[in-house]
């Protein structure tokens, strides 16, 4: 099983709909922001990737909303790297509000060259899908 990879977020006024719950898009939000620190603790920044000619990009997406959040609200969000193959890896997340789950999403994430091509990995993801 890989490491999970824990961030924390409050829920700010401007991410509610007109019900007064988290947006559902915003969700999607909370992911990236958590899947960028899960890559920024492994020393994979956007320099890096700049540097490797390789950068991210979302292939497929799963939402599944489990229970409304509201402003206020303290998120945990974790994430995980259930796969890793040559060109992309699978993410799992869950997001809490207190120990309670409220939405849980799978991302795949293809890294790309500079010609938008799947292309293989560097060597540093590989801490991703470590222990």
């Amino acid at each position: 099983m890989a490491k999970v990879y824990t961030t924390e977020i409050h829920v700010r006024g401007y991410e509610l709909d007109s019900f007064g719950h988290v947006n559902h898009a915003t969700y999607i939000s909370y992911m990236e922001h958590a899947r960028w620190l899960c890559l920024a603790a492994e020393g994979i920044t956007r320099e890096k990737l700049n540097e490797w000619k390789t950068w991210p990009v979302i292939a497929e997406l799963k939402a599944k909303y489990l229970k409304p959040t509201y402003i206020g609200d303290t998120l945990r969000i974790e994430t995980q790297t259930l796969e890793k193959f040559r060109t992309h890896f699978v993410v799992h997340q869950k997001i809490f509000r207190q120990d309670k789950q409220v939405f849980e999403g799978e991302v795949k994430v293809v890294l790309v060259n500079e010609e938008g091509r799947p292309t293989q990995m560097p060597q540093a993801f590989d801490a991703l899908a470590r222990e």
